[in-house]
């Protein structure tokens, strides 16, 4: 008899190895959550453009310069602003405010 005493017949199995951990899986769950993230934040943000309206809405009578007003020096000096002041014809500015006053009066 070859066999050794108390050796079983049977050939031992050969040891398995265990799998080869992977981290392919969190780092593709991580892209993906990040993707996501991103386009959620990028349609938000387009949400947001499209309810800020690009410009001002037209009031009529802003585009036409104050005929009211006389041209002004631009200086500083006191004398040369009480000079301007002086020079304001301002019952042409009220015959303004109530043409707008009786303009928006009639829209109401």
């Amino acid at each position: 008899m070859d066999q050794a005493p108390y050796t079983s017949p049977i050939p031992p199995a050969p040891a398995q190895q265990a799998p080869a951990s992977s981290s392919l899986g969190p780092v593709i769950g991580a892209i993906i959550v990040i993707l996501v993230l991103g386009l959620g934040a990028l349609y938000f943000w387009g949400a947001q453009l499209n309810e800020q309206p690009d410009e001002l809405p037209f009031i009529p009578g802003d585009g036409t310069s104050e005929s009211w007003m006389p041209q002004s020096s631009g200086s500083d000096e006191a004398a040369a602003i009480e000079a301007e002041l002086q020079a304001t014809d301002m019952s042409a500015f009220e015959q303004q405010m109530n043409a707008d006053l009786e303009a928006t009066e009639s829209g109401l």
